[in-house]
């Protein structure tokens, strides 16, 4: 009963085995492998199976050959459900599985065509795919419409083109090499004009500058203006104002809450004292992302500070001072290398100088004397030195209510005597005046001033300077 058994066994797994070794024919599989076991097809085909179980007498052979057909049905088996595929991953993600790698490569050919046309460049993609050999069954495998998805919206194409890098960092990117020399000649342009350029002996980048081939997103591809604009205001953000009647440069930095040094560098060819109605202001400050560096060599003459000696005299109040002898500068010829950044001076450095004219030292007179009391004493002398040009009393049909001293623009006007000073300001007729409280109900009043030397408070004594003839 037992051998009947699993002699019913041996022949389903034949006739098993039968329909695998038809269906291997499609498969075009000639020979299978299992570690160091080989198993040829054509001479499984010449076993006459049924005889082969009529001669199994012995047990053992008879379990060996039972194990040998079950081994072949697995393996076969498994040779028909699962076949060679490929892993497909993307910077390390795994996308899926695919029976042939030529799957996607044709679609994404393809699609790199497309792009091509369009921008009439060579194409390439971000990351890198990757394909990995692997076995995989038809369910296991990405269906016709995924792997479309995946070519057409997963994949991130990029264009050959030319980035601007700065110090290693990535600035602008431009469709030819070409283009992007012309960005980096006219952000030099900026800052050198063109009549200018003979004086220079170099125009270069205080950054380390460079422009090199690579790939990158087709969107992230600029025009020439737009990358100029951008590397020279360091940014593509725009804010205009636009002039009003009434409006100054004070008070549109009020405004926007920007500095007036920020709105001049804002707006370089405007002129802040002359802005017109409508005229249009930019209220973006420009940080240039990248820096003009123009070294010169020029000649020039420069003065040589004098030195200045002092002397005391006792003839003199201690605030006082007068010069002795009057001093002079030097000149001498210099030829210096200058370096600019942005137009404005970083270093210099002389190259060579010659002196021309020596300096003539100053010599100062200091006062010693103790300074008289700041108050009044009740009598008054004269402010200045200078011709009387016109007394106190009746002038031109009215009371002229004091004295003109006619002395030179910028002459000494001393207080007459001392006392407070209550005033320093323009008033009426008098233009820039003075005036001084002595006490007593005396106050002297200074006009027709061409600049003051006090202020509303001070004490002053008798002959100290306080303003200047105007």
């Amino acid at each position: 009963m037992l051998f009947d058994k699993v002699n019913d066994t041996f022949k389903q797994s034949v006739k098993a085995l039968k329909g695998a070794l038809s269906k291997l024919k499609t498969l075009n599989i000639k020979e299978l492998k299992l570690k160091n076991m080989k198993f040829d097809i054509k001479q499984l085909k010449k076993l006459d199976l049924p005889k082969l179980s009529k001669k199994i007498v012995d047990k053992k052979r008879f379990a060996i050959s039972i194990g040998a057909v079950v081994l072949v049905v697995l393996i076969t088996g498994y040779i028909y459900f699962s076949g060679v595929a490929y892993t497909v991953s993307i910077d390390g993600s795994e996308v899926g599985k695919v029976r042939d790698k030529k799957d996607i490569d044709a679609l994404l050919e393809a699609k790199k065509g497309q792009y091509q046309k369009l921008h009439n460049a060579e194409i390439g993609i971000e990351g890198e795919l990757v394909y990995t050999k692997t076995r995989a069954s038809s369910k296991e495998l990405l269906d016709e419409k995924s792997i479309e998805t995946f070519v057409e919206n997963d994949i991130t194409y990029t264009i050959k083109s030319y980035s601007i890098v700065a110090n290693g960092n990535g600035v602008a990117a431009l469709k030819t090499e070409e283009e992007a020399n012309k960005v980096l000649d006219q952000v030099k342009a900026a800052y050198v004009k063109e009549e200018d350029k003979a004086k220079y002996k170099e125009v270069t980048f205080a950054e380390n500058v460079e422009v090199k081939q690579e790939f990158n997103e087709t969107g992230a591809i600029m025009a020439v203006e737009e990358v100029a604009a951008f590397v020279l205001k360091g940014t593509n953000e725009e804010k205009i104002h636009k002039v009003a009647a009434g409006d100054s440069f004070w008070s549109i930095s009020r405004k926007y809450n920007i500095k007036i040094d920020d709105l001049q560098k804002a707006n370089p060819k405007a002129d802040p004292n002359k802005i017109k109605i409508d005229q249009e202001l930019s209220l973006v400050v420009p940080k240039p992302l990248l820096s003009v560096k123009t070294i010169e060599v020029a000649e020039y003459t420069e003065n040589i500070p004098f030195e200045q000696k002092v002397e005391n005299s006792s003839s003199l109040y201690k605030d006082q001072t007068s010069v002795k002898v009057k001093g002079a500068y030097g000149e001498r010829e210099v030829v210096a290398e200058i370096v600019k950044i942005n137009g404005i001076e970083d270093s210099r450095n002389v190259l060579s100088e010659k002196v021309i004219k020596e300096p003539k030292t100053q010599i100062l007179i200091k006062g010693t004397k103790e300074l008289p009391p700041k108050k009044g004493t009740g009598t008054f002398k004269m402010p200045t030195r200078g011709s009387l040009s016109s007394r106190f009393g009746s002038r031109w049909g009215s009371v002229h209510e004091g004295i003109d001293l006619a002395a030179p623009i910028g002459t000494a006007v001393n207080a007459a005597d001392g006392g407070v000073v209550t005033w320093v300001g323009t008033r009426g007729g008098y233009g820039k005046l003075i005036m001084v409280d002595h006490g007593a109900g005396y106050v002297t009043y200074y006009g027709h001033l061409s600049k003051y030397s006090v202020s509303k408070g001070d004490k002053v004594y008798k002959g100290q300077k306080i303003g200047a003839v105007g």
